[in-house]
């Protein structure tokens, strides 16, 4: 399976050039360019979740969020302070200054004036050692994880275990394919083991309609989670950056007897939503969701599910 993935990543454009500089000036800048939607279309899933293990652990503790694939810290800003893409866009286009400590600090005083949206403490994983430090040092992450455990001889350390252990929800959005089921294996072994509460812990995942989901449901499966697609959901990602990406991966999905009639076929990349939960707490936890899906559709405000 690991072919697999390897191959589907050839069919899709390449960000890695993007995701080594000091700040996220050039990242933020490529993901808009390319109409980048899938994290702030993910955000009212997450925070359902988060909601959902305040609610059943007591409310005593704050939520950990692990954001597996969080390059800069984008998903805190998304779901930690509710902030939309397109004001994360306009921050750094015009307030956030290129250079790296005022950057920084500059991010540290704009989150002073945001609310929290989820009471939650957010750690973050990524192979990018340059993404995890700045999202530290700015104050969009707790603590950062730069470890890239795709790599064979790469092993968890006593203290990436300890932070794993702490977290009880698990979010990635777009990183699946970079991240396939070795990363997970590491993770899954000791998440949420240490964390106050009996609800949890759980897992909020967008997986590209490209990529293989088997590997990645077989080893939350081992853990002792059930996986599974939320039915009727499915987010657009982002467009394609050219018609030789949209035709490698039409091709690809096709090659799947995967119909793109409704979807790819317009210009965008899909993915599909999965959530997972310890198998007897797995109902609830889609049951939630679809309902939260349902109130999205409806047009009603985030207030209207929270308080559900």
């Amino acid at each position: 399976m690991k072919r697999d993935f390897a191959a589907a990543n050839e069919a899709k454009a390449n960000f890695e050039n993007v995701y080594t500089a000091p700040t996220p000036h050039a990242y933020i800048r490529e993901m808009a360019r390319c109409g980048y939607e899938i994290g702030e279309r993910t955000r009212p899933f997450c925070s359902a979740a988060a909601h959902l293990l305040l609610e059943r652990n007591g409310g005593i503790w704050p939520v950990q969020m692990l954001d597996v694939g969080c390059s800069y810290g984008l998903g805190s800003a998304f779901v930690k302070y509710g902030c939309s893409f397109d004001e994360v866009v306009a921050f750094f286009a015009a307030r956030a200054p290129v250079e790296y400590t005022p950057c920084c600090d500059a991010v540290r005083a704009w989150l002073n004036v945001v609310p929290p949206a989820v009471d939650a403490r957010c750690v973050g994983l990524d192979s990018s050692g340059p993404a995890i430090r700045f999202a530290v040092d700015a104050g969009l992450l707790e603590s950062g994880i730069a470890r890239d455990f795709e790599r064979p001889d790469s092993a968890a350390g006593e203290e990436d275990k300890a932070w794993f252990r702490s977290c009880n929800l698990l979010m990635s959005t777009g990183a699946i394919g970079y991240v396939t089921e070795r990363t997970l294996d590491v993770v899954l072994e000791d998440l949420g083991k240490d964390y106050p509460g009996s609800f949890g812990p759980l897992s909020v995942l967008t997986v590209l309609r490209m990529f293989p989901v088997e590997p990645i449901q077989d080893v939350f499966r081992r853990h002792g989670f059930t996986f599974e697609r939320v039915p009727e959901v499915r987010l657009p990602q982002r467009r394609f950056v050219d018609d030789a990406e949209k035709n490698k991966v039409l091709s690809l999905l096709h090659d799947r007897n995967i119909d793109t009639g409704e979807w790819e076929d317009r210009g965008r990349q899909y993915a599909d939503l999965y959530v997972a939960a310890p198998n007897d707490q797995f109902d609830d936890l889609l049951r939630f969701m679809v309902d939260v899906d349902r109130s999205l559709n409806r047009g009603e405000p985030t207030a209207a599910w929270i308080r559900r």
